[in-house]
């Protein structure tokens, strides 16, 4: 049975490794004709070369995780089976668990913009005809808005806690549903703040 979930957990994520694996493919033909970091630079050299790009495809996976995991809380929710202390947790969830969505959509959004800009003017283009304020107001706002979709996911297994919410098995199925976005999302973030001390 566990090894049927994880399975099924990695033909989930199938599709979105999939969306990395072409924007970093993207990336790299944008890139190819820079000249190539020196060989102690090598792992900033990717994120320098496209940031934005991966960015925003860190961002578009979770988003679509954070989505998957609404409808999933959303269905606990709605099942009928939860404890009245757990159904109100479920609902509040699932209202955290959108807001995250909006939030995460809204950095995607403006990610996407960014990366359109790098790959449309070959990068130092692009910065030179776009106000570098507005560029790291908007990358300033991304990670505001990805660390509060991330304060949403902890918020929701935090309202688990409890044992009048979270016995008899909940707290574990809202960990497997919620835990992997808020993983997914600190790692987005993680690459968005790269990006931003590359500004710096």
């Amino acid at each position: 049975m566990a090894l049927a979930r994880r399975r099924g957990a990695v033909t989930m994520l199938l599709p979105p490794l999939l969306l990395v694996l072409v924007s970093c493919w993207l990336c790299g033909t944008a890139a190819a004709a820079r000249p190539a970091p020196s060989s102690s630079d090598s792992a900033a050299g990717f994120v320098r070369s496209c940031p934005a790009r991966l960015s925003w495809a860190a961002l578009t996976v979770t988003l679509g995780g954070a989505r998957a995991a609404t409808r999933a809380m959303k269905a606990m929710a709605a099942a009928g089976h939860l404890e009245p202390v757990g159904a109100e947790a479920a609902r509040d969830c699932v209202s955290m668990l959108r807001d995250a969505e909006d939030l995460l959509e809204q950095a995607a959004d403006a990610m996407a913009r960014l990366g359109k800009e790098e790959l449309g003017g070959g990068g130092q283009q692009a910065a030179s005809s776009s106000s570098s304020r507005d560029v790291r107001f908007q990358v300033d706002s991304v990670q505001t808005w990805a660390s509060a979709a991330l304060t949403n996911d902890d918020m929701c297994v935090e309202g688990f806690k409890g044992e009048a919410a979270g016995g008899g098995g909940v707290r574990e199925a809202v960990r497997g549903h919620v835990v992997g976005v808020a993983h997914l999302t600190a790692n987005a973030l993680g690459i968005v703040s790269a990006m931003a001390k590359q500004m710096s």
